[in-house]
């Protein structure tokens, strides 16, 4: 695949998380790797649908914006800003008020095969987001 169409597969997964419908099928493969800083590697396209219908569910009015999408070879890197209102109770283990807006920066790092999602990593900035929601206090 071209570097436009490997950020394309990228771009289209957050389009659709945009829309609430992701087509989990369409574009994640289904021997799919997921990587959480704070939990083991899951493999399966079963976990990692659990894991985003997780976070849609706790931020319905999820926003991704992207801000850049770099490509080199079968890796994309996606920089982008993700927003909502988050309607949980505990975020990471501590408790917060639900409801409260928040804005934070992410990279995440796909691998595509075969035209979708085949790895995953994360870089969250969960410090700024537990202050946003309240879960701890703001410096």
């Amino acid at each position: 695949m071209t570097a436009d169409a490997t950020k394309s597969v990228v771009q289209q997964f957050y389009d659709a998380w945009n829309a609430g419908a992701i087509d989990f099928d369409l574009l994640v493969h289904p021997e799919i790797t997921n990587h959480q800083p704070d939990r083991e590697p899951e493999t399966g396209l079963e976990p990692f649908r659990r894991a985003i219908e997780g976070v849609m569910r706790a931020v319905p009015d999820s926003t991704w914006t992207t801000l850049r999408l770099v490509a080199e070879g079968d890796f994309v890197v996606c920089h982008n800003l993700w927003s909502g209102r988050y309607d949980g109770t505990v975020f990471r283990g501590v408790p917060t008020t639900s409801g409260r807006p928040f804005s934070v920066e992410h990279i995440h790092i796909y691998r595509i095969k075969d035209g979708r999602l085949a790895e995953h990593w994360v870089v969250r900035d969960d410090l700024t987001m537990m202050q946003q929601i309240g879960a701890v206090p703001g410096s």
